[in-house]
């Protein structure tokens, strides 16, 4: 048996292009979805290969990375007779190399996805590696009594500062660059 409304849309049925204007209607805005889910996923994709400036997070991590790497040769005996044996110069010269590293690390490499900030034609980042590194390793020295342990004297104190600031450095920047 047919109803009405049955008999209605069998007696009259819908015109075609009526039809035809809701599925295009409903194509149209899957299609609008679509073009918004691509920019979206080009936006995202954008922000992941810009380049990371340097900020907060980046120096904790450079702190984070100095520490953990300065921490095993500081309680070395043999680094202790070494900042006690070697001459200012020789210090000095282990002190330019150290950077010369960094830079390379820093500047040159591909490593990292850093942004390129400079601060007087030098690096930023090299300038806050250079920095923590050299400041923790002199810190942690007189924190855990190392230059009284080892009798230290000024000149070897700062042999002892560079000597495992040279570990520290290079572990500011990997744990910095790595991400």
């Amino acid at each position: 048996m047919m109803s009405e409304s049955n008999t209605d849309r069998m007696m009259n049925p819908e015109p075609e292009h009526r039809i035809e204007n809701e599925r295009r209607t409903g194509m149209e805005r899957r299609l609008e979805e679509l073009y918004s889910s691509i920019e979206e996923l080009k936006r995202e994709n954008e922000m992941r290969k810009a380049p990371d400036k340097l900020g907060w997070d980046d120096i904790a991590q450079e702190i984070v990375g100095a520490v953990t790497f300065a921490l095993p040769f500081l309680f070395t005996a043999e680094l202790w007779e070494i900042a006690k044996d070697i001459s200012i110069e020789r210090a000095v010269a282990i002190f330019l190399m150290t950077l010369a590293v960094a830079y390379l690390f820093i500047a040159k490499s591909r490593i990292g996805n850093l942004k390129r900030e400079e601060l007087f034609h030098v690096p930023k980042r090299l300038l806050t590696v250079a920095l923590i590194a050299y400041l923790i390793s002199a810190g942690l020295i007189s924190l855990y009594g190392i230059n009284w342990i080892a009798d230290f004297n000024a000149v070897q104190y700062l042999n002892a500062t560079v000597l495992v600031s040279t570990f520290a450095v290079i572990g500011a920047i990997t744990v910095d660059m790595v991400k």
